[in-house]
């Protein structure tokens, strides 16, 4: 993996000059790299388009600043298509990162604060306009949303974690299954035993509840198969290395799927589909059991909060819950009554927590 790639975290200018340097080593193939236009910073937002065939995918990557996982996995596909026979059966549109400005600051929102997910009808930001200029103009057969979801899913059951998750989002309020979204559901039925295999955790089926102010529940009632990409937490890795290879994977494996352009059967679609395991909010990073207090034991959940400092991402392990119920397992589970140690918890203001002895530390 290059070393751009390593950490969740990387400055734009090198991600974006590391891409120029892939499109340079390719000029032999039809690709090219343009500014789209500017974010309320001022930061260009760049646009990528490989291959010269006749089916047309949107990409984007980004649009919130701290998801920078599927960015990742995009740099290696980018490189993997320019090499790849697919160079002249498809023609992508790429956008990288949408949100500059978040990425900068590690914030999900622009630099206005507005969520642009959540910004579909408005169109009040640059960044959002540019998105909705850029599928007018391009007029794509199908629509790649690409994000990361925190560590707090797991599977209704609350026995595993979810290491991706995938949605063909609804296209109304009545959720109807129309024929963009099954086109969708086929992709990502696919996808998901093409990684499911390898993956180190559950890939889930993210809530389809419909909502016009999202992008992609607002391309898909346009009748353009839309698939949301949720890069999840695969066990204790937090710089999400094995999760970028199995976005690579799927992404993959959709453009496989849709070269071979076969016929399915649209009950086959749906049932399958809806056997994906559907995600609950039910997990934490760390959760601790037994803990004594005052005469009795209780249980604490402690999620890491990501702080940018100096273009640094740390992990910082805040205590967000005591005897949380909603919360049925984590990352990573310690039984205070199978431990061998005193308790040294240190609770600092804010709720900052850490442990020696059970090594609970910030890191990055």
């Amino acid at each position: 993996m290059a070393p751009i790639l390593e950490n969740r975290y990387f400055i734009y200018e090198d991600y974006i000059s590391a891409l120029k340097s892939v499109l340079n080593s390719h000029k032999g193939t039809s690709s090219s790299m343009d500014e789209l236009g500017y974010s309320v910073l001022g930061n260009p937002i760049y646009k990528l388009q490989l291959g010269n065939g006749s089916t047309k995918i949107l990409m984007w990557s980004q649009m919130h600043g701290n998801e920078s996982t599927t960015t990742r996995s995009l740099f290696m596909f980018i490189e993997w298509f320019l090499d790849s026979k697919y160079v002249n059966e498809f023609k992508l549109y790429i956008i990288p990162i949408l949100n500059p400005d978040g990425l900068k600051k590690w914030t999900r929102e622009n630099a206005n604060s507005v969520d642009l997910n959540r910004d579909a009808q408005d169109l009040s930001q640059p960044e959002s306009v540019l998105l909705k200029t850029a599928f007018n103009s391009f007029q794509p057969d199908l629509c790649f949303n690409l994000h990361d979801q925190r560590t707090i899913y797991g599977t209704p059951d609350g026995q595993q974690g979810i290491h991706c998750s995938f949605l063909s989002p609804a296209a109304n309020e009545d959720r109807d299954i129309t024929p963009a979204r099954l086109r969708a559901m086929h992709i990502i039925n696919h996808m998901t035993h093409a990684i499911g295999n390898d993956s180190l955790g559950v890939i889930g089926r993210y809530g389809d509840a419909f909502n016009a102010n999202c992008v992609g529940d607002t391309f898909q009632s346009l009748g353009i198969p839309t698939i949301l990409f949720e890069a999840g937490q695969a066990d204790g890795d937090y710089y999400r290395s094995e999760t970028v290879r199995s976005i690579l994977k799927s992404l993959q494996c959709a453009i496989e799927v849709i070269a071979l352009n076969t016929d399915f059967d649209s009950k086959d679609v749906v049932e399958e589909y809806h056997q994906i395991t559907s995600i609950e909010t039910n997990f934490c990073d760390i959760l601790i059991k037994n803990v004594p207090s005052a005469g009795r034991t209780v249980d604490l959940s402690i999620m890491y909060r990501e702080i940018l400092e100096n273009d640094t991402l740390y992990f910082v392990p805040f205590l967000t819950g005591i005897n949380d119920h909603s919360v049925m397992n984590a990352h990573r589970v310690i039984d205070m009554s199978l431990v061998d140690s005193n308790v040294d918890f240190e609770i600092s203001q804010g709720q900052k927590i850490v442990s020696n002895s059970l090594d609970i530390q910030i890191f990055y």
